[in-house]
């Protein structure tokens, strides 16, 4: 894996994006000597997310067979034992609020030009 900063990364880019499609090659573009960024082809991403993704799987189905062990405990169980009660949602019978009935207005008739039109005293 190379390293270079953003300049030399920004006065080579063409040169940096053949070397990571068909070298292979992992470019890190570092700024006041911190890495920052890694150039790398799409398929060495493709194949970094797979790994990911797998590790993802592997840890959920971890954490499946431990609540199948363990128990599990409600999220309002939870919410109630740290004193977070005020994050539970409510009845949906007290949820729900009548809205005041709308006041009719009686209906004028206005050309098509009126109503675009503010007409002051």
């Amino acid at each position: 894996m190379s390293t270079m900063t953003v300049a030399q990364a920004k006065n080579h880019f063409s040169d940096v994006l053949r070397r990571a499609e068909y070298g292979g090659e992992r470019v890190i573009v570092e700024r006041h000597g911190k890495p920052v960024a890694v150039i790398v082809s799409t398929e060495d991403l493709r194949r970094l997310e797979a790994a990911d993704d797998a590790a993802d799987v592997r840890d959920a189905r971890a954490a499946l067979a431990e609540a199948g062990k363990r128990g599990t405990t409600s999220l309002e169980a939870v919410l109630r034992k740290h004193g977070l009660t005020h994050l539970l949602a409510e009845p949906a019978a007290t949820t729900r609020r009548s809205r005041p009935a709308a006041k009719s207005r009686p209906t004028v008739k206005r050309s098509r030009n009126a109503s675009r039109r503010v007409r002051r005293p």
